[in-house]
């Protein structure tokens, strides 16, 4: 019977992985050793921290979910599952957590380390790269176009709404109903969010700008 606990040691082993120029060989030998849906946790949960430490290799490390999925050494998991099916089924759950914002003090500033636009970033290339989809996902987006002076940090919830549709793509648009109905809709809503003001900081000025009119076109 497969062990549960695959991993005792799983940060050592995983932070070690994720560390080298390429992970993508080593991550295939740990989920081969111990191809559970336990360790297929394990493996996107220090993918998602390994991002949140160093965000410009949010691609990159990504590319590696990707690459493992499609990798045809990849093993069936436990419970009779693709790896591609793993992934999809725990990142349905875990990405979303990345929308609570929580009491962080630090949760409304604008900037590459906010734990919140991170997850927007990893949301946002689980869409372009098909490795997940949810409700929540979607649902934070329609929040960021839709919020409103009243909600206690406006101008994250858009710039997080503008981070997953830029990162996205126009597929969004087609997969996103009901939440998305058009891109008409979305350059409308960022319009009527930059005219209200609700986004002040400069370069979070300029990306609203540049999906407004990506989105209009």
């Amino acid at each position: 019977m497969l062990d549960e606990n695959a991993f005792p040691n799983a940060e050592e082993l995983f932070h070690r992985a994720y560390a080298l120029s390429d992970p993508t060989p080593e991550l295939l030998k740990l989920i081969k050793a111990h191809p559970t849906e336990a360790a297929v946790r394990d493996l996107l949960i220090y993918y998602i921290e390994a991002v949140e430490d160093n965000p410009p290799r949010a691609y990159a490390l990504t590319s590696v979910v990707v690459a493992l999925c499609e990798s045809l050494d990849a093993p069936m998991i436990q419970g009779g599952f693709s790896l591609g099916e793993a992934f999809f089924i725990e990142l349905h759950d875990l990405l979303p957590q990345g929308f609570d914002l929580g009491s962080d003090k630090d949760s409304k500033k604008i900037g590459p380390t906010n734990l919140y636009l991170i997850a927007c970033l990893l949301s946002g290339l689980s869409f372009k790269y098909n490795l997940t989809s949810s409700r929540d996902q979607y649902g934070e987006i329609r929040r960021g176009l839709h919020t409103h002076d009243n909600s206690s940090t406006p101008e994250l919830l858009v710039i997080g709404a503008c981070i997953q549709l830029l990162t996205s793509g126009s597929k969004i648009v087609t997969t996103g109903k009901p939440f998305i109905h058009s891109a008409d809709e979305v350059a409308v809503k960022l319009k009527l969010q930059r005219y209200a003001g609700r986004v002040k900081e400069l370069n979070a000025v300029k990306l609203l700008e540049v999906c407004q009119f990506i989105y209009a076109i």
